[in-house]
Parts: structure tokens; sequence; C-alpha cells
């Protein structure tokens, strides 16, 4: 017997907002300052890879050690 009731109903929302928003095209330019103010906001993280030829993984905290400059050309250059 169902009673009908779901706590999965969005009803008229997407049930997945991040999905749409990827989907969204943003520039270039707006990218690397989102990423920037990330962060500048995280301040800390864990940086984690694969150790070449096995299925181990190796983590390591990072924090931010200095900023450049905001300017994308100075990151990559021109």
């Amino acid at each position: 017997m169902s009673s009908g009731f779901s706590n999965a109903d969005t009803g008229s929302k997407n049930a997945d907002p991040y999905t749409q928003k990827n989907q969204d095209d943003v520039s270039l330019k707006e990218k690397v300052e989102d990423l920037l103010k990330f962060i500048d906001n995280t301040k800390f993280c864990l940086l984690t890879t694969q150790v070449a030829d096995s299925d181990l993984l190796a983590s390591r905290a990072m924090a931010l050690a200095a900023k450049v400059s905001y300017h994308f050309c100075t990151i990559y250059g021109c």
C-alpha cells in the first residue's frame, strides 16, 4: 500500500541543480575568477594523486603559498 508521499519529490525544481549549472556556457575569465575566489576562501585543500603503476592513492595537505597576480596571463603566459 503506497501513501503517495515521497521525500525525493522536487516539484518544479531541477533534481540536480549542479548538472544544469555545469551545462551553462561560462567564459574562461569567469572560470578563473571563480577558481581564485574559491582558493582565497578555502585556504587549505587535500591534493590526491594516483601512484604510478598502482591503484594506490597518495594524499597531501596543501595551502596557498603566494599569489602572483589575479591576471590570467601571469599564471599561464600570454
